[in-house]
């Protein structure tokens, strides 16, 4: 009886477990494109944030270069070539010079200006 249920498994692992060994032998799952594609978005993405800052950078240093225009109160961001000013300068003809300045660094395709007149707190 122990023989024969012997000869059972045996046979029963020829017939099904050997081919299951091949078959994992050649199977690669397609996790690893999937992580390679994930890898290549995380490196672009980290390329754009990169090239944003350096293009706020930019406008940043333009600002300041720019005479007669106080720049103490002014944050700059960049996403995709599009700048936002924020904050605050002392009189409307700063507004119109700083988002002058902002248009005409290499890169901006646009500028969102939203600066206001007057002291920051007041």
């Amino acid at each position: 009886m122990k023989k024969s249920f012997a000869s059972i498994l045996y046979v029963t692992y020829l017939a099904f477990g050997i081919p299951a060994h091949a078959a994992e032998e050649n199977y690669s799952p397609p996790v690893a494109t999937h992580v390679a594609h994930e890898d290549s978005t995380k490196n672009q993405k980290k390329a754009q944030r990169a090239a944003d800052r350096a293009l706020a950078k930019q406008v940043r240093t333009a600002l300041t270069k720019t005479k007669g225009l106080e720049t103490i109160n002014i944050s700059v961001l960049a996403r995709h070539g599009v700048v936002s000013l924020r904050g605050y300068v002392p009189d409307t003809e700063q507004v119109q010079l700083a988002g002058a300045t902002a248009t005409q660094v290499a890169g901006v395709t646009s500028v969102t200006n939203n600066l206001v007149p007057g002291q920051a707190g007041h």
